[in-house]
């Protein structure tokens, strides 16, 4: 080795044929003329541009200057053009962009147009790069035979992408495709091997440079080296030497090591010219050093190539030793040869134009005498000889270096390979038409003939007799004689004057708006400080991944004040060829789940071709306002596939009430990922939701407002005139009124219409009432009084004028509201509800709508222009919807009868005079109408109810009427669903025959009402309380109670879960047993023994299940023996999971350790011990590589499947943690613990994304439903809540267990839910749109409710919420009186006291507030506890206020000055309960420690102690002082003690029953009834007689939290009963011997009540229907 390289040839003695490096090459063309509107007549052209908007991108001067440097004057005016003018570098993106769509949907693909695209390739931005390569993926794929134009096209597009357009993912995938071909064909003729061997080696080539960083060396390297081996034997020589080169390019990629540098990065390469500087092959450094010893001084010079290369040349060859020494052996073992990285520089060298390098490295080399080195250069030497872009001379040049190396044997070694090679390319460059090449290449080659020894020269006659090589040499670019698919696109139908047609007419129809700006919020249960201003939000979505903005809020919230404001500003920020706005108003679209944007371009009057034009080449961003109002239930994306290939390419905003939609609502818009490289999103679609006005927002609007009023024209004669001040005054100070208008509609429509409703200046504010209805009644009036006013000044016609007499004549408000009325009617009856009427009059003159939009009739004109109606072209609609349902509403229940009354009589004087219209018209036009599926119209209905008695009255009659006519049954119908809207109760109410079928009593309180032989067809129940209701002898034929019947088990429920395919649910018990029922009619149909834990194998019927012992059984559902046992835990086995593919089976034990079984084998895969405590809950991802588990230590860990590698600890919690769950999607986990709290979390990133705060005990389980929206979660206090994981809301609660639920589970179609409790059932409950539903009407005043008290009077109720607040009611209507802020913790405990001046209230926040009951203010915050207090009491004179709290400690309070009088220390867990003696002598406690204490008031002192077994949770003194009774868990009565000697008194001689008692008691005021609320949910009523209990009524109202008494001046006798989220108000009746509660009133969540509910002889009751019924009982 030695010796060869002392005889090398240095470059000063070799013949240097490029001493200089020189420019590369360019295509040559012609600049387009400046000017926006001049045609690109190349497809060069349009590159060369890209070329100049890429180098301004990267704000690099320098690179611009470099290509303007050879221009022309005449084309550096172009190219300010270009750099200057935006709409045509929009117009240069938008062509590029267009004609790789066009190429795209091209079924036949000339080899033409391909060098065409291909031209565009290194300017594509990563979307379109990505899908042109797909597009040549696919064609190369589909290609029967081989296409070696779109192969080659392929490895191009490849070699100019930008570094991170392509993953290694993609890379590999392009490798197998044409491996696979070249397996495939590889026996055949050489011809197609050697091109999928080029194509693999530029490949591979793309790869070296860095692009792929590991590659599995078994799947890929491995079989490709073995098929290239093969191939470098093949007797093709051109073949072998491909093969071989590829090979190495294979080896050199590496596999376990770190991304390798790269050398030759030039940073000129955006302005290195056009098309010839894409970034192929750029060497790798340390493959460059690989081995080149001796090239570090020989060649120094030669690569300092200053800027152009990536970092100093003397650093690329002092790294370069180092990386000699570790490759070596591999060089020396014959893998890694040094000629690969030589060839690739000097392929490098020869693309950049650097001549002088590449002479200087071909003679340098340590590799040169390589006969692969050699094969190489000739290779190109002989590509740049034929290439037309250079000069002459060079290509000579070439040339003469070819027959150099023939000739001189000092340069290379002798090989006949090389030499033949050598000879084909001159036989090829010879055969050139251009004759200044050809001529000077033929007479060297004559001159070859005779060169060498005989063994030579009979080389060269072979050459010279045999054929012409089958493989071309390849020029590096090919220039093009035309441009098919740049012609096509440019021969378009012109669109841009048609879009600014279209913007201007836009733009001008709401130039003068008002608008003010909205805040939004992520969801309606958002707190304030979310709120976001949501057009920033838009703009932010605009430029986001997500494609679907869902903009929600209530009727009037501004949404489409919002949707076309957004439109405005979209068009004034509209630039040539970027996206453009279209506003879409939903109803006047048929059908708009097909073709919505083709029908609404149509009506701007595009052309067919235009429209064909814009779908395939340009973007919109659609704005679709009012999709409620269309009745839609389709998903818009999905059915007009949007941005599907081939289709619109679109962003969408859908604007839709909030009322119209169901929990499961995000189905209906969310789109689903179709791009086939992208990477999973986490969420395609966007929420917002309008807020409310804030106070800032409302004075804004009223200041505009009042500047419009100010300059307006019409006027209504004798209407006040308000001012800012007036309004202000009116809004801020009418009760409620505020929060009323911060609806943006509502408060437009109140600006107009508070004038004729109040007088500030007579009427006292704080007292006036104002309903959203009266609202609508002032703005009607004012907007008819201002277009009479109008029509009174502004000249008519002789036939208007007639006209208008007659109206005003006879009365001009009657006639206007009646013709607004009977429009809202028609347009209900005739189209479905369909806000919008399409008028044309020569179609239309003969049918309803002529009666309404008649052109030339004066009187239909007159009033349809003074009504509160809005045209667009054909389309009339009411100006808001609201206004179509109001007017609606009004032909059920008008505010006046204006054929007897004045219009200016108010609603009050019509009914004091009782001329509203009678009973047998209100029950007309309720028979008439249909309104139940209207909410909004039984809203305004429900608010006339509290207007108007006489109503109301009517509405009872219809009622009353039905019973002996069977006529009224719709208006009976319609009547009582309004009743029970309005909050109207039918507690004991006689409803005997009533008929009202189809009525909507979602709900409602029936207790004890008397329902017999009532026509209740398919009336909906759900939710309603009919507690001893009698429905004896009804027609209950299609009834709904919103629940299916429970499974009665009878014994405690552990777990449930469904068969993948849904027709098998498995029960576990807490007896060890489990249990099977057919899904289809919910029969057992098999028992087995098996513990609480088990699981079900997802791809069968197997069943894994814990047996005695530390041991699982895995068998059939059906097997009664095992298949296998899993044995390894040393303790019970709490939880069990199965991986998706049912291969493996996750185990978590007592034990604290979690096992990974094989479920084939039983084999312990992997034995994970990170936990400390138990282990509760262990769930696989929807993937199957991780496991997530949950642990009684505080913590929930992820740990990788395949391997048993602990991961990650999720969050940081305080809280044993008892559940876990992956929504099925694989985007979500959820976590939940001892404290109730439900966290959710990204599955991927593991951060926290929300806290579902509402359930107030322990989370013992979740279920995602199956489309991953929702969230199931039940809990310790008998509650079922659904939650949506996307907003945080809770959709509905589901309540009737009795005990703690300890599962849940969504079935496999996600139609229903299963839970099951300690109460030993399993309930059914519907899931989807019906669940949500059944809690339409709920009042939500209790959800979040934790304590309660009422007062004195019975009138008001005082509790304490979660979100920190104190809440004053009216107990009867649940009305809100006062919400207090202060604590900053949930509420624990509240209390009025005696004197009902104070309310005491205590938080986790360890404060105990004192409020003033009149004012609402905070009298004292007492302070000192160090933890939660869990109890508050009042002394009998109110003078004192003690605490208990979790601190160990009580304290005792004045009321008047807040001052401690001393502190209770003597419990040794922490205090549940704190009570004063009757005579305030005496204060008894309870705790966590087994006792109740007494202490002495005056001292502090304690005076005994009661002892118990468990701890004590409640102590209480009987209203006579003369008992105290304590409450202690697990024991079902009370014990009691005398309170002066600590003896304790036995129940038996005290009780008549002991077997009833209850875990929450309080006695009667009087002293007379004791109330005890068993955990089950059953209440007991004990009366005393002669110092006995008797027990006289025991009900079902729920599980307990509390009960409080109270009684009134009258001698009333109430008790409150909380349960979690409600509160049921009662009177104890007494009528002789007999004792019952009647309900009063119920708030808070609704639920479901059949307790002693009388179905004896009832008709049409379903089995199901009665087997609920049965089962409540």
């Amino acid at each position: 080795m030695a010796k060869d390289q002392s005889s090398r040839p240095t470059a000063s003695q070799a013949t240097l044929h490029f001493p200089e490096n020189v420019a590369a090459p360019l295509l040559p063309f012609a600049l387009p003329p400046s000017g926006s509107s001049s045609r690109f007549e190349t497809t060069a052209q349009l590159g060369y541009c890209n070329n100049l908007l890429r180098a301004q991108l990267a704000s690099s001067p320098s690179a611009i200057t470099s290509i303007k440097a050879s221009l022309t004057t005449i084309q550096q005016a172009s190219v300010k053009t270009i750099l200057e003018d935006e709409e045509e570098q929009n117009r240069v993106r938008w062509l590029t962009t267009r004609l790789v769509e066009e190429f795209a949907a091209d079924k036949f693909k000339s080899s033409v147009e391909i060098t065409e695209v291909l031209l565009l390739g290194p300017y594509l931005d990563q979307e379109y790069h990505r899908k042109l390569v797909n597009v040549f993926i696919n064609e190369f794929q589909n290609a029967t035979l081989l296409d070696v134009d779109l192969l080659e096209g392929l490895v191009q597009l490849v070699q100019c992408a930008a570094p991170d357009y392509l993953l290694p993912d993609d890379l590999v995938k392009i490798l197998g495709i044409i491996r696979t071909r070249l397996q495939d064909i590889h026996k055949q003729t050489s011809k197609h091997p050697y091109h999928l061997t080029l194509a693999l080696s530029c490949l591979l080539d793309a790869m070296v440079e860095g692009k792929v960083q590991d590659l599995s060396r078994v799947l890929v390297q491995e079989p490709l080296a073995a098929l290239l081996g093969g191939l470098a034997g093949s007797s093709d020589l051109y073949l072998k030497h491909q093969a071989v080169y590829a090979l190495q390019g294979l080896l050199h990629i590496p596999n376990d090591e770190t991304r390798r540098q790269f050398v030759l990065r030039h940073a000129g390469n955006i302005a290195m010219g056009l098309l010839g500087v894409a970034s192929v092959c750029n060497l790798d450094v340390s493959g460059l050093a690989d081995g080149l010893d001796g090239l570090k001084d020989a060649a120094k010079s030669a690569y300092e190539v200053g800027s152009q290369v990536v970092g100093a040349a003397q650093a690329v060859f002092e790294s370069g030793q180092g990386l000699l020494d570790n490759l070596k052996g591999g060089v020396e073992s014959g893998g890694k040869k040094l000629w690969y990285p030589a060839l690739r520089e000097a392929q490098e060298h020869i693309k950049n134009g650097r001549l002088g390098d590449f002479n200087r490295l071909v003679l340098e080399a340590p590799c040169c005498r390589d006969v692969e080195f050699q094969w190489g250069v000739c290779q190109l030497l002989g590509e740049t000889a034929i290439d037309p872009l250079w000069d002459v001379s060079t290509r000579q040049r070439c040339v003469d270096f070819l027959a150099e190396l023939y000739r001189n044997s000092s340069t290379r070694n002798p090989d006949e390979d090389v030499d033949r090679w050598i000879l084909n390319i001159f036989r090829q460059i010879v055969a050139l038409p251009d004759t200044a090449i050809s001529t000077h290449a033929q007479s060297l080659f004559k001159g070859l003939e005779k060169e060498g020894d005989s063994r030579k020269q009979a080389v060269y006659c072979d050459v010279l007799g045999g054929p012409y090589n089958p493989y071309p040499l390849k020029v590096q670019l090919q220039s093009l004689s035309s441009s098919p698919l740049l012609d096509k696109v440019q021969a378009a139908p012109a669109v841009n004057h048609d879009i600014h047609i279209l913007k201007f007419k836009r733009l001008s129809e709401r130039a003068n708006a008002v608008y003010i700006p909205p805040q939004a919020k992520p969801t309606f249960k958002s707190d304030e400080d979310t709120l976001f201003p949501l057009m920033e939000k838009a703009q932010e979505f605009l430029t986001s991944h997500r494609k679907v903005l869902l903009l929600l809020g209530d009727s009037g919230a501004g949404k489409s004040t919002f949707n076309l404001q957004l439109e405005r500003t979209l068009w004034n920020s509209y630039k040539a060829y970027g996206p453009i706005p279209l506003y879409i108003n939903l109803p006047t679209i048929d059908n708009p789940s097909r073709d919505l944007i083709e029908k609404q371009l149509y009506t701007y009057n595009f052309t067919e071709d235009q429209i064909r034009e814009l779908k395939l080449y340009r973007e919109f961003i659609l704005i679709c306002d009012g999709y409620d109002e269309s009745q839609l239930k389709t998903n818009l994306y999905t059915t007009n596939q949007f941005n599907q290939p081939g289709q619109w390419k679109v962003k969408v905003f859908i604007s839709c009430r909030s009322q119209y939609l169901g929990a499961d609502y995000r189905s209906r818009f969310q789109p689903q990922s179709t791009d086939h490289y992208a990477r999973a999103k986490p969420d395609l679609m966007l929420e917002a939701v309008i807020a409310p006005f804030t106070r800032f927002q409302i004075e804004d609007y009223v200041d505009q407002y009042v500047k419009i009023q100010a300059v307006a024209s019409d006027v209504v004669h004798g209407r006040p005139v308000w001012s800012r001040v007036d309004y202000l005054e009116v809004l801020f100070n009418v009760p409620k009124l505020i929060e009323l208008v911060s609806n943006p509609f509502l408060l437009t429509l109140s600006l107009d219409a508070l004038p004729e409703v109040i007088d500030p200046k007579k009427e006292d504010l704080s007292n006036v009432q104002i309903t959203r209805v009266q609202l609508y009644d002032g703005f009607v009036k004012q907007w008819l009084g201002v277009n009479k006013a109008r029509l009174e000044n502004n000249p008519l016609t002789e036939e208007d004028k007639e006209a208008f007499d007659l109206l005003a004549e006879d009365d001009f408000f009657y006639h206007g509201v009646q013709f607004q009325k009977d429009l809202a009617a028609a347009i209900f009856k005739q189209q479905g509800r369909s806000p919008i009427v399409q008028y044309t009059h020569l179609r239309d003159s003969k049918t309803w709508k002529a009666d309404f939009f008649h052109p030339t009739d004066s009187h239909i004109k007159l009033l349809r222009e003074s009504s509160a109606i809005t045209r667009s072209a054909n389309f009339f609609r009411f100006i808001h919807k609201s206004l179509l349902e109001y007017f609606y509403s009004r032909t059920v229940c008008d505010v006046l009868d204006y054929n007897n009354v004045d219009p200016d009589t108010d609603a009050k004087a019509c009914v004091d005079a009782d001329q509203a219209p009678s009973p047998a018209d209100y029950g007309g036009s309720l028979s008439e109408r249909e309104i139940l599926a209207e909410p909004a119209v039984l809203q305004f209905l429900a608010e006339r109810v509290g207007m108007n008695p006489t109503f109301k009255k009517q509405l009872f009659e219809a009622i009353e009427d039905s019973k002996t006519d069977e006529r009224a049954s719709r208006a009976a119908a319609n009547a009582i669903s309004i009743l029970i809207r309005a909050g109207t109760r039918f507690n004991g109410a006689d409803l005997k025959n009533i008929k009202i079928p189809g009525a909507d009593l979602r709900g409602g309180q029936f207790d004890s009402a008397d329902l017999s032989g009532a026509d209740l067809t398919n009336v909906n129940f759900s939710k309603a309380w009919l507690r001893k209701a009698n429905l004896s002898k009804a027609m209950l034929e299609g009834v709904q109670f919103g629940e299916l019947p429970h499974l009665p088990i009878r014994e405690s429920v552990s777990k449930c879960e469904f068969t993948s395919d849904g027709e098998l649910l498995v029960v576990s018990t807490i007896d060890d047993m489990i249990h099977i029922y057919k899904t289809d009619d919910w029969t057992s149909v098999h028992e087995l023994q098996g513990r609480a834990a088990f699981a079900i194998c997802p791809v069968s019927r197997e069943l894994a299940r814990g047996s005695y012992g530390p041991t699982v059984e895995v068998g059939g559902i059906f097997a009664d023996e095992s298949r296998i046992t899993l044995r390894g835990h040393s303790d019970v086995v709490k939880c069990i999971a199965y991986s998706p593919d049912g291969t493996l089976i996750a185990t978590g034990s007592e034990d604290t350790t979690i096992r990974i079984w094989s479920a084939e084998s039983g084999e312990t895969l992997h034995f994970l011990r990170e936990h400390q405590d138990d282990v509760c809950c262990v769930r696989f991802s929807p993937s199957g590589q991780r496991l997530l588990s949950g642990s009684k230590d505080w913590s929930v860990r992820t740990w990788d499947v395949k391997t048993g590698e602990h991961l990650s600890v999720i969050g940081s919690n305080v809280e044993p943690m008892l559940a876990v769950a992956y929504s099925p999607d694989g985007r979500q986990l959820a976590t939940s613990g001892r404290e109730g709290h439900i966290r959710l979390w990204n599955a991927d990133t593991e951060e926290w994304l929300r806290t579902l705060i509402g359930h107030v005990s322990s989370v013992m389980d979740l279920s995602y439903s199956p489309n991953s929206n929702q969230l199931a979660a039940c809990d310790k206090n008998s509650i079922v809540r659904l939650w949506d994981v996307h907003t945080g809301e809770c959709l509905s609660t589901l309540t009737g267990h009795r005990y703690p639920i300890s599962t849940v589970v969504y079935s496999p179609k996600g139609d229903f839910i299963a839970s099951g409790a300690y109460d030993g059932t399993v309930r059914l409950w519907k899931a989807g749109e019906e669940a949500a539903v059944s809690d339409a009407i709920s009042d939500g005043q209790f959800d979040n409710a934790i304590c309660v008290d009422i007062s004195r009077d019975g009138k008001m109720i005082v509790s304490g919420h979660v979100d920190n607040t104190v809440q004053f009611r009216d107990i009867l209507t649940g009305e809100p009186k006062a919400i207090l802020k202060g604590h900053f913790s949930p509420l624990i405990a509240i209390v009025y006291s005696p004197c009902y001046k104070w309310v005491a209230s205590s938080s986790q926040d360890c404060e105990v507030r004192l409020w003033c009951t009149r004012t609402g203010e905070t009298v004292h915050v007492l302070e000192g506890h160090e933890k939660a207090i869990w109890a508050v009491a009042f002394s009998t004179d109110s003078a004192w206020v003690a605490s208990a709290s979790k601190d160990r400690t009580a304290r005792v309070w004045n009321t008047e000055t807040g001052k401690l009088k001393f502190i209770l220390d003597g419990h040794q867990d922490e205090f549940n309960d704190v009570a004063f003696s009757p005579d305030g002598e005496r204060i008894a406690t309870c705790s966590d420690d087994h006792t109740a204490r007494v202490w002495c008031f005056r001292t502090g002192a304690e005076l005994f102690s009661l002892p118990h077994e468990e701890m004590v949770k409640q102590v209480f003194y009987s209203p006579n002082g003369q008992d105290l009774y304590t409450n202690q868990v697990g024991e079902m009565m009370p014990r009691c003690w005398n309170p002066f000697t600590a003896e304790r008194i036995p129940i038996s001689p005290r009780f008549e029953d002991i077997g009833n008692g209850g875990s929450e008691w309080a006695v009667s005021p009087d002293g007379r009834f004791l109330a005890g609320g068993r955990p089950d949910g059953v209440l007991g009523l004990w009366v005393s007689h002669n110092a006995i209990w008797y027990e006289v009524l025991r009900t079902l109202v729920g599980l307990i939290l509390k009960i409080r008494w109270t009684q009134t001046a009258d001698s009333g006798l109430y008790m409150s009963t909380q349960c979690v989220g409600a509160l049921k108000f009662w009177k104890v009746v007494e009528k002789g011997s007999a004792i019952d509660l009647k309900l009063v009133s119920g708030l808070g969540s609704n639920v479901l009540s059949l307790e002693e509910t009388d179905v004896t002889d009832a008709v049409g009751l379903s089995s199901i229907n009665r087997q609920v019924l049965e089962r409540h009982c």
